[in-house]
This record gives structure tokens, sequence and C-alpha cells, in this order.
């Protein structure tokens, strides 16, 4: 089913192409054109294609309610395969050939750091609705915003939540060692020491498929939980190989791991796990009710929380354009940057103007049987 699903995105992302294509012959100003970039093949495009269709119904329902000024927007989407490099050869592309006014992506932070150094050249806003590494806004580009709780806001959040719920002195971290689990070892250390935790981590490197080795390691040194930072196949492998060795230790994670397809990769070790996590489709928010039933009827399936960023993101960016009345880049920029409140998927969201960060909850869900996740708390980062 995910294939097809995989099928048809990358059908319909082309169908999107060929749409503005066949457009072509009307006025450049009759539309505003909007980029997204993101994962649609390899390791994450599961996540990636979530994305995509969050960005397209939150177009679909902007333009429903009358786009902004009359004109309707219009979505560019590229793959970048989860590489920097080709992350940052599409987010050239969709500026340079497709004229975008702003972009929605990455979702992985190795290519939205790739991507950083595009858009500081050409000055063109950029919210990502995936990439939670801290180095993405600390990196001196004044061009990106993130629209979710960051790896930071997360980490703070866990680690409140199993001090306040247990009482641990040691935990273990494994981690990818890229961008994006380098920054969540180094969020969650924080975290943890500044709870007087102690804290022993191993690392792997992403096309890793044993480690074995580093869970042993980890296994033996006693530790209370176990935090995995990475992104849902390595992570489900690691659920997978800790129980093989018969360890039955508590894992705990962010929203790289939580996805529909950890349960079936881990073989159901991902059961128990707790995650820090921005949207649930089980909130009772009648909103969040009618997102769900409408993206069911759309796409068939409930939005996962990459949906829901992705959607959210992108009605942040839109607003934004409308509260400037203009697709100047400085005048987006600052309205993003000035976003406070929005009512959107993940609860009211609010963005530091002086960082681009998210402002708002983090919820802590448990993946339980059935393929779904248990609402535990909405934890506070302070």
């Amino acid at each position: 089913m995910k294939t097809l699903k995989k099928a048809g995105c990358l059908a319909l992302a082309l169908m999107i192409g060929l749409s503005v294509l066949g457009g072509c012959g009307s006025k450049k100003d009759d539309v505003i054109r909007i980029g997204a970039v993101g994962p649609l093949t390899g390791d994450s495009s599961n996540g990636g294609t979530d994305e995509l269709e969050g960005k397209q119904l939150a177009i679909e329902d902007f333009n429903a309610a009358g786009g902004i000024d009359g004109k309707k927007v219009e979505l560019y989407s590229e793959d970048d395969a989860s590489s920097a490099s080709q992350s940052a050869s599409a987010v050239t592309k969709l500026i340079n050939q497709d004229k975008v006014v702003a972009i929605v992506g990455a979702h992985n932070s190795a290519c939205t750091l790739a991507d950083l150094e595009v858009i500081n050249k050409y000055k063109i806003p950029m919210i990502t609705p995936g990439s939670s590494a801290e180095t993405v806004l600390t990196s001196g580009c004044e061009w990106i915003s993130r629209s979710f709780p960051g790896d930071g806001l997360q980490c703070s959040a866990l680690i409140n939540y199993i001090t306040t719920t247990g009482s641990p002195k040691k935990i273990g971290v494994i981690y990818c060692n890229d961008d994006f689990g380098q920054g969540g070892f180094n969020a969650i250390s924080a975290a943890a020491e500044a709870k007087g935790l102690e804290v022993v981590s191993e690392s792997f490197a992403n096309e890793d498929k044993d480690m074995t080795t580093q869970l042993s390691k980890l296994k033996s040194e006693n530790i209370d939980c176990l935090f995995i930072w990475c992104q849902y196949t390595p992570g489900a492998l690691i659920m997978k190989q800790a129980r093989g060795l018969g360890w039955d230790i508590q894992f705990y994670s962010g929203t790289g791991t939580i996805h529909g397809d950890t349960f079936s990769l881990s073989d159901g070790a991902y059961v128990g796990c707790i995650n820090s996590v921005p949207f649930t489709s089980a909130s009772t928010d009648p909103k969040v009710q009618d997102f769900v039933k409408r993206y069911k009827e759309k796409f068939g399936e409930e939005p996962s929380q990459n949906s829901a960023r992705a959607y959210d993101a992108m009605m942040i960016l839109l607003n934004a354009i409308k509260t400037a009345g203009s697709t100047d880049a400085d005048k987006i920029q600052e309205a993003i940057r000035n976003t406070k409140d929005h009512d959107g998927m993940q609860g009211n969201i609010s963005i530091d103007p002086a960082t681009g960060e998210y402002i708002g909850d983090v919820m802590i869900v448990q993946a339980a049987e059935g393929d779904t996740w248990t609402y535990l708390d909405s934890a506070s980062t302070n």
C-alpha cells in the first residue's frame, strides 16, 4: 500500500508541474507560486509524501477560501531523495526556473542546512515542517523559520516528562551521526544534565543495518531508559534488535520515529515507545477531526504528524503572504516571523521574531497496539 502511495504521490507531483506548465499562457501575476521540497523517494519517502499531501490540502483549502486578493496559489514540488546536494539543487531550480516566492521544506535537517546557503543567496523565505536540528536556526541564515517544535523543545519536554513520572538516574542515547541525530543528542544531553541525570551514548551511520554492538554496550551500562534519535527506518531496526537481545528497556524518541511504518518495520517492538509529537489524529479538537476526515476522504488514510506539520507550515506561509499584501520577499519574511497565535493542527502556534523558532506546546504520546498512539500529556518545556 505504501509503495502504491509513493507512486501515486510522484504521479501527482508530476501532474502539479504539468498543470502549471499548461497554464503558462496566463499572465505571471495571475497566480502566486509556492515551492515545496522533500523526500519523495528514498528511506524518508513516506514522511516526505505525507508532507506533500499536507501542503496540497492546505493550498486547496486556501484557494477555496478565496486565495490571496483573488489570486490562486500554485504548488511546485521537487524531490530531494533525502540528499543534501539534491535538495540544494532542487531549491535552486524552484527559485530560478519556477520563480517561486517562498518555499516549504525541507524534511531532513541535513537537507535544510544545505538549502540555507541557497535561500540566503537569493533571499527567499523558507519554512521547514520537518527539520528539527537546532543548527537549522542557529546557522546565521535569516530566511528560515520552523513551524513545529525543534529538538531543544522536544527533548526538554521528554526529559521533564520522565523526571515528573519517575526517578531515572542514568539515561542512554543511541543516535545517527548526521545533523539530525547529533542535534538530538546534544539537546537530550543538555536537558538531562540540567536535571542532574547521567547520560551514556552510542552513535551509528545512517547506512548501518546492525546496531547490536552499540545496543549491547548500552545494555551493559544499566541505564533506566533509552532515547532513540533518528528517522523511523533505522529507529525501527534499533527497537527490533534491542528486543532481540532480550532487553526490556523503555524507549523514548522524537518525531523522527513516529510514523505508521515504524510498527511494521520493528515487528511490533515499537509498541510502548513514548514519543514527543506536535500532532495526533486522536485529538478531540473539532478542527482537527474535520481535518482528519477531509484528509482521509482525499488520500485514503489518516494524516500523520508529517502531514499536519506541513499543512500548518503552508498555512502560516500563505497567511503571511496575505498579511504582507505583497510577494516581496522581505515583507513575506517579516510577516512569517511575526506570526502569533496561528490556530493550526498542532494547536496554537507562534514564531519567534528573532530566531524563527516555533513557540507552542509539545505533546507526549505512546505507541499502542493497533498501530496507533495514546495521548499521555501536553508537556511543558520549562
